[in-house]
């Protein structure tokens, strides 16, 4: 990945304080040709009334304050505004946002957890392992993550008086599951649409010139157990067939999300 033309992917949570996601950004030092995801959750509107707090802002208008913050530290960043809905489920909340950042491969990515709601922490987090466990197959890899301590918190701000205090880095970026090469190719196939042992069978050989280099029904078979052991996928017997399906599990690694 090093020899191509490598972006760095920026992931940063944002809630009502744009303050944490500035120093997350400023952190994580994008440039010119590099990509920012702005994260943040529905209702993107909250009534200013109901807003208590020093730093707080509406979603929006935090949101509004980054893409100036980004613009000033360098024109050249591309910032996508993502807008989660905890409504949609958590397994698909992290699909989509895996699917993003797969869209923009090849990459470094770095995620922060800077502010926001806490499932939108967790959604970062599983994202991490997620792209832990595919990056090699996308081309994507996970350089750093890390969270920032509550930035409202004035108990907070009085013991860590500094930024960087408030910043705890991940030591390591462990995966969700392991998967070969193999496993991951025919768990795509079944997160595109393909239920069936012979049509993943059919896929996988579609482009096959060789007999050696083809692979067998009871090497697809055997991969399906695996993958049914691992807890990735699901099926359900109709008549004399097996229909696969993603397991939430699978669908946060290979699963696309619908976009709004």
């Amino acid at each position: 990945m090093e020899k191509l033309n490598v972006r760095k992917c920026v992931m940063i949570s944002v809630g009502l304080y744009p303050g944490n996601a500035r120093q997350a950004l400023a952190r994580a030092g994008p440039v010119g040709g590099d990509v920012v995801f702005l994260v943040n959750s529905e209702p993107r509107e909250v009534p200013r009334e109901a807003l208590r707090g020093r730093w707080k802002q509406p979603p929006v208008e935090a949101m509004e304050a980054l893409h100036k913050f980004v613009n000033e530290l360098d024109s050249g960043i591309e910032v996508v505004d993502v807008w989660l809905d905890p409504r949609d489920g958590f397994a698909g909340s992290v699909a989509r946002l895996r699917s993003l950042v797969e869209d923009h491969a090849p990459c470094r990515v770095i995620i922060g957890m800077a502010g926001g709601f806490r499932w939108l922490s967790a959604a970062l987090m599983f994202l991490a392992l997620a792209l832990a466990s595919v990056g090699p197959y996308v081309g994507v890899a996970v350089d750093s993550v890390f969270a920032m301590l509550e930035e409202e918190s004035p108990s907070v701000r009085a013991l860590f008086r500094s930024v960087e205090e408030r910043v705890v880095p991940w030591p390591v970026v462990p995966r969700l599951a392991s998967l070969t090469y193999d496993e991951y190719r025919v768990l795509k196939l079944i997160g595109l649409g393909r239920h069936r042992a012979k049509d993943i069978y059919g896929e996988l050989n579609r482009d096959c010139r060789k007999p050696g280099g083809c692979i067998s029904m009871a090497t697809v078979q055997r991969i399906l157990v695996r993958l049914i052991k691992k807890g990735l996928i699901g099926y359900e017997k109709r008549g004399k067939a097996h229909y696969y399906e993603l397991t939430p599990l699978g669908l946060m690694l290979v699963g696309r999300a619908k976009t709004q």
